[in-house]
C-alpha cells in the first residue's frame, strides 16, 4: 500500500492530506519534529531502525515535506494529481523513498531536498 509521510504545521492542510490519502486508500503518517532523527525507511515501515535515531540539533524545526513510499510511478502520479485537484496548498519539498535514501534520517533527506531545490532555483534564475 502506498504510504505518505508528511509534516506541516497547518492543521487544515494536515486534515486535507489525511482525507486525500483515505480517499485514495493510501496510508498516511504525520511526522513530528521529534522524529526528524529517525530513518525514512523505518518511518515508512520498510525496515527496522538499525541504530538509535540521529541526534537532531536543539531547536531544529522540520519544514513542510511530503515523502512517498511504495507509491512511485502511477500511484505517485495519481496522488499528485488528486492533491492539485483538491486545491491543497503546495508543499515544496517532496521525495520518494529509495534503497539509497531509506537509511537516511528525515533531517538528512530534508537537507538534501533543500540543497537540490536551491540549486534548481539558482539554475532557473541564471537561465531566465
Amino acid at each position: 500500500m502506498p504510504t505518505v509521510l508528511f509534516h506541516t504545521k497547518n492543521e487544515s492542510k494536515r486534515a486535507q492530506i489525511f482525507d486525500l490519502c483515505r480517499d485514495l486508500h493510501f496510508a498516511a503518517r504525520a511526522l513530528a519534529h521529534t522524529e526528524a532523527g529517525r530513518t525514512v525507511g523505518a518511518l515508512a515501515g520498510l525496515s527496522a531502525e538499525a541504530s538509535p535515531a540521529e541526534k537532531v540539533p536543539a531547536g531544529y524545526e522540520l519544514p513542510e515535506v511530503l515523502i512517498f513510499s511504495g507509491g512511485a510511478g502511477e500511484a505517485l502520479d495519481v496522488f499528485l494529481a488528486a492533491y492539485r485537484q483538491a486545491a491543497i496548498e503546495p508543499i515544496a519539498l517532496k521525495a520518494v523513498v529509495t534503497p539509497h535514501n531509506a537509511a537516511w534520517s528525515v533531517r538528512a533527506l530534508v537537507e538534501e531536498l533543500q540543497k537540490e531545490r536551491a540549486a534548481m532555483l539558482l539554475y532557473r534564475q541564471k537561465n531566465s
